[in-house]
């Protein structure tokens, strides 16, 4: 009797652990992934999760909406089926975005007004909506279009005022914001010249772009795959070049999946960008480079993406699909952004 059980339950977990890897191979599977993870989001930032968020992370709030926003209109575009329900929750994670609650831990008083992360990722989130077919369903095109061209018209304002990077907080500055902030822009030529400008502010000796203006010469797997992601948004003509820099300092490759070092001395050296770093690889790095090599066509994308499917540890059940016991809900964002890449 105790065989049979034992033998059921080792036939369970290797369906399970089959599932979870074939998962990005095969498309029912993928779509039903993807659908069950925006209802979980969708559901949980309804009920005002991204406040819990914000405790837990500096821009919780803006971030959270942002990605399952982004993670929605990717989809919707990639498979051609925009319809009223998805556009009513990237409706609602913008109105989250233009909240009182989501400002308040942004200034108003530096340029531009409330920091690069807040223009940045509130433009990219406005811009790709409005360049989406779901844009034609939304309930607040009005709103969307002009608070697109409010930040547009700040950006360019300060920038003409003096090209650099721009601060997020006050005397604080990433370049990965300003990049996110330069992906959604209309006007090519000042674009292009920002790019420069951030390019040639790194002191690092391989040309990677640094990680915070406090450090020009130090570079990080997280933000590198960030910035990477970005600068092939912008249509930057060098990308494949500046992708094996990166690929050459920070990518280990097992079995086709790409880990990724947060440090570049392969440090176990955390903080709260770089997420759980085990033996030299970052969470954050690793997952957020599936997104960006996932943009650059890179086929491997798909096998880190089912990898760290199954040590997340997925559910997927009742039409909602969650990581970790509904622990980490930021890393549930961040591998719905990258499966759409998939």
């Amino acid at each position: 009797m105790l065989k049979k059980i034992l033998k059921y339950i080792g036939s369970l977990v290797l369906v399970y652990v089959l599932l979870c890897l074939a998962t990005p191979f095969n498309k029912t599977l993928r779509n039903r992934s993807v659908k069950n993870q925006i209802n979980y989001l969708s559901q949980i930032l309804d009920n005002a999760y991204d406040d819990k968020l914000q405790n837990q992370f500096p821009e919780g709030k803006i971030f959270s909406n942002a990605l399952l926003a982004l993670s929605i209109i990717d989809y919707c575009e990639k498979n051609d089926n925009a319809d009223q329900n998805y556009s009513r929750i990237v409706d609602n994670c913008i109105k989250r975005i233009q909240s009182e609650s989501a400002l308040e831990i942004f200034n108003p008083n530096i340029k531009p007004k409330y920091g690069m992360f807040y223009n940045g990722w509130s433009n990219y989130v406005f811009t790709s909506y409005m360049q989406s077919e779901l844009f034609q369903l939304s309930q607040i095109p009005k709103m969307v279009i002009e608070e697109s061209k409010i930040i547009e018209d700040r950006l360019i304002a300060t920038l003409n005022d003096s090209l650099r990077i721009l601060d997020s907080y006050v005397d604080a500055s990433w370049p990965a914001d300003n990049l996110i902030g330069t992906s959604s822009f209309s006007d090519k030529d000042l674009q292009q010249k920002w790019i420069k400008t951030i390019l040639e502010a790194s002191t690092h000796p391989s040309g990677l772009i640094h990680h915070s203006s406090s450090k020009k010469s130090k570079i990080r797997g997280s933000s590198s795959a960030m910035i990477i992601f970005s600068l092939n948004a912008c249509g930057f003509k060098d990308i494949n070049a500046y992708n094996d820099k990166f690929k050459n300092i920070f990518i280990d490759e097992y079995l086709g999946v790409q880990l990724v070092q947060e440090n570049e001395n392969g440090s176990n050296d955390m903080d709260v960008d770089s997420g759980p770093v085990v033996f030299g690889y970052g969470a954050s790095a690793t997952i957020m480079n599936i997104k960006t090599q996932g943009s650059l066509g890179n086929p491997k994308s798909k096998f880190t993406w089912a990898a760290m499917n199954l040590i997340a540890l997925p559910i997927n059940i009742f039409k909602k699909k969650y990581y970790l016991m509904k622990k980490e809900p930021m890393l549930d964002l961040f591998m719905l952004w990258g499966s759409t890449e998939l």
